[in-house]
This record gives C-alpha cells, structure tokens and sequence, in this order.
C-alpha cells in the first residue's frame, strides 16, 4: 500500500492508488463509511469490467483498515476531512472528484467545501445516516468514550455477531480503533442533524447520489432537489459496495461519464 504522513509523530495514512496510467477523467477518491475500509469495500468494485477505469484512490481513514490508529488521535469527521485535504493536495492535482459512502458522505461533502483544488464531481452512495444506524450509534455513544475502549466495542462486536447477517462489514470493524469508532459514531450523529442537504444543493460541482433500488420516491426527490443525478442500484440495501459491486461499479461510471 502506499503511505501518506498526516503528522509529525510518524502516524501514517495508507491507500491504494490504482489506474495511476489512466487519465481519461480526474481521480477520484474513495472516502468510506463508519467502521468500514476503502482497502476491503471498493477493490471489487474497480476491477469490475462496468467501472470506468479512472485513476481511483482506495483510502483507508485514519483509526480505519491498515492507516495508523493512534490513541490520542483525533477522528472526528471535521479532522478526519482536514487529513484528507492535506493528503489530496499532496497529490499535486489540479481537479479530483470524490466519493463518499453512509456517514462518509459527510467527510466527503466537508472535504469538497475546503479543498483548495476544484472538485469536479460528488458522488455519494447511500449518504447519511439509515434509523437502524442512528440507533445503533446513539447506544455506542450513551457511554463515555472510556467505557466503549474498555469494553462496550468489544461488547457490541459479539452483538453484532451474534445477529448475523454482518460477517463482511465485521471485517474492518472489527479491526478498526475504538477510539476512531466512537469519536466519528458522535460526530456522524451530529452531522446527520445538521443542513447538510443544503451544503451539497450549495456545492459548486457537479453531483451524483447512488441509492438502492429501494430507495423511496420522497428519499429520491430531496436528492434531486439538491441538484444530484440519482443512480439506482438493484439487489443491494445500505452496504452497496458488499450487494452489488458490479452495479455500484455502473453506477459510478454513469455519473462520471453520463454521455457513455
């Protein structure tokens, strides 16, 4: 994986830099949802024969999948974009587009708004947060960050195993820092309540919002309103990316080449 230094204490970012000899469209960088990875999530997805081949950044958030996972870290989402930024400027490119899953979405939307490079497409992939997520994140965050560590994360683990139905999202979960876990589940909660909707209609850049099959009519028209593109993919619920790769592949290439 390649590496990326967000500090000066050597605590490393890594990711997974992939069509690097593509250049048909700008690069686009994956920002993955709470307790997930980019490196577990999104390698199916482009190497799927729908996905575009653009030159496609796969990062792991800082607390998350292989990047480092300090203790005294800071992983709410508004640092978490901070990193990002100096990471995606470090890059040396002129224009990117972004991607950003479930809360995510959140990180990725910050991002674009403080880039100082243009951003030239949003795309968001289930954005925010579903009731079952901000229940589930609302308990992690009724104890303190001390008794989560110490052992509320390993308690919710065996919950989460014991209902199944959640063996591959358990994967990078299960490695991810419960510090990242706990301080982004608090910051998701507050950015789910916030006028983010109006953030993105307010974004100078062109949008997309991929959505399951079973989105609702309502869900589907607050996202048209803002001004996104609506994808829709079939066979999948929230996690998109484990459902239906190959359609959330399509999905992505649509919206950055709708002319295809």
């Amino acid at each position: 994986m390649n590496t990326f230094p967000v500090d000066d204490r050597a605590n490393i970012l890594r990711y997974l830099d992939l069509y690097s000899g593509e250049d048909t469209f700008d690069p686009l960088f994956y920002i993955h949802g709470l307790g997930c990875a980019s490196s577990s999530d999104y390698p199916p997805v482009v190497i799927s024969d729908s996905y575009s081949k653009c030159r496609s950044f796969l990062v792991d958030l800082m607390g998350s999948g292989f990047s480092d996972k300090p203790q005294d870290g800071e992983y709410i989402s508004d640092a978490q974009a901070t990193v990002l930024s100096n990471f995606v400027v470090s890059q040396g490119f002129s224009s990117v587009n972004l991607f950003g899953h479930s809360a995510g979405a959140f990180i990725a939307l910050k991002l674009a708004r403080q880039l100082p490079i243009q951003v030239g497409m949003l795309v968001l992939c289930q954005p925010g947060l579903t009731n079952y997520g901000v229940a589930m994140l609302s308990e992690m965050t009724s104890q303190t960050e001390a008794q989560f560590v110490n052992g509320g994360f390993a308690q919710l683990l065996a919950q989460l195993k014991a209902q199944g139905g959640n063996d591959a999202w358990l994967g990078p979960f299960s490695v991810a820092s419960p510090y990242a876990i706990y301080q982004w589940a608090r910051s998701a909660i507050d950015d789910n309540s916030s006028n983010w909707l109006n953030d993105l209609a307010n974004l100078n850049a062109i949008k997309g919002v991929i959505l399951s099959d079973t989105a609702t009519s309502d869900e589907i028209a607050k996202f048209e309103q803002a001004g996104c593109t609506v994808e829709l993919v079939a066979n999948a619920e929230h996690m998109v990316a484990y459902d239906n790769p190959d359609g959330l592949a399509s999905a992505i290439s649509n919206i950055l080449n709708p002319s295809q």
